[in-house]
């Protein structure tokens, strides 16, 4: 089964891709290793704080530059600067002979974070101190035309599936790399390291840990979500509701159905009726949707669901294609951004 959804991304299960670094390397030596260290301790989260925009924690920033990759020396572009933390972080570890370009498309949260990283020494048309730090007022669409190719890309919000600015892409030196968080409608994640190539073609990896976390099942029913009995009723051996919890399955789901969206809740036929745990997948588009029960161990699981779009359908038959095919591991996926086309391929 090929899937493509209307921007473009289409889903194809051709022979596994070998194994590719997911970026584990980077930071290994002592030596760039005590370099992040020393990055996160000269920069103070607390002071990035301050208005709409807060900063990502420490740890799963470190994750991302870890990924990232950027050493002393390097030409960083990020696209959206946000808080102004990840910029400052990036600062300390290229150093006095690195650059680092941050664009962000809102104007009051661009000069928020040109001030903080002027106060803190480091922007480049301000003051004293690395003063590496260049923030530019800009739409994620409009990549900045370097002087010289960038060694490392950041997209530090996350990006929709299939639309990586391939700006970013030509712009950066074969060898370098960029890193983005991959979303849609129904996931956001996995932060996924591409590694640019001669030909001008990024291929990623993911890092299937960087999944979003899934919220608790509400103990209380969304009486709001009543079931309906004009509504089309069936059943399958599938689980579907807990299988989406981990996140290739959620992951695979979320390619091959677009524009879908999920979320776990309990519903009831009425406000002392009987309560459904299970998955609420709607189209926005269409107003379609369907709710699947979670399994009780038992091989019933009742599907309920309405609209022009049979969601539950679509997201079953996901489920049946990717198990088909032995469920290959999030981290053994190949992504693809090049001038004509971006894809992902799951191999077999």
């Amino acid at each position: 089964m090929a899937t493509q959804d209307g921007i473009g991304v289409a889903v194809t299960h051709l022979r596994m891709a070998a194994a590719r670094t997911n970026g584990t390397e980077v930071g290994a030596d002592a030596h760039t290793g005590a370099r992040y260290e020393a990055a996160f301790a000269a920069v103070d989260r607390e002071d990035f704080t301050a208005g709409p925009q807060q900063p990502p924690s420490a740890a799963t920033l470190e994750r991302v530059l870890r990924l990232l990759g950027a050493r002393s020396g390097d030409r960083v572009l990020e696209i959206g600067t946000g808080s102004g933390y990840p910029a400052a972080v990036l600062s300390e570890i290229v150093g006095r002979h690195g650059d680092v370009v941050t664009t962000e498309a809102d104007v009051d949260v661009a000069s928020q974070a040109r001030e903080r990283l002027i106060t803190s020494g480091r922007e480049c048309r301000y003051g004293t101190g690395l003063i590496n730090v260049t923030v530019l007022r800009r739409e994620p669409s409009d990549v900045p035309a370097p002087p010289q190719l960038w060694d490392r890309v950041l997209l530090s919000t996350p990006v929709p599936l299939g639309r990586v600015p391939y700006a970013a892409v030509a712009g950066t030196r074969p060898g370098g790399v960029l890193v983005a968080r991959l979303s849609t409608e129904f996931t956001i994640g996995p932060l996924v390291r591409f590694d640019v190539g001669p030909d001008g073609i990024a291929t990623g990896t993911a890092d299937a840990t960087s999944m979003e976390r899934i919220t608790p099942v509400p103990t209380e029913p969304s009486r709001s979500r009543a079931v309906l009995t004009d509504v089309d009723v069936s059943h399958t051996t599938i689980d579907v509701a807990n299988l989406v919890r981990h996140p290739a399955w959620r992951c695979a789901a979320a390619v091959a159905v677009p524009s879908c969206r999920y979320q776990d809740v309990v519903i009831a036929e009425d406000r002392s009726g009987p309560t459904r745990p299970g998955l609420m997948l709607t189209d926005p588009m269409t107003s379609s949707w369907a709710h699947i029960e979670h399994g009780d161990g038992s091989d019933h699981v009742t599907v309920r669901q309405a609209g022009p779009r049979l969601l539950a359908d679509e997201v079953l038959a996901a489920v049946r294609w990717y198990a088909d095919r032995g469920a290959p591991p999030l981290e053994s996926w190949t992504w693809e951004v090049g001038p004509d086309r971006q894809c992902v391929t799951i191999g077999e």
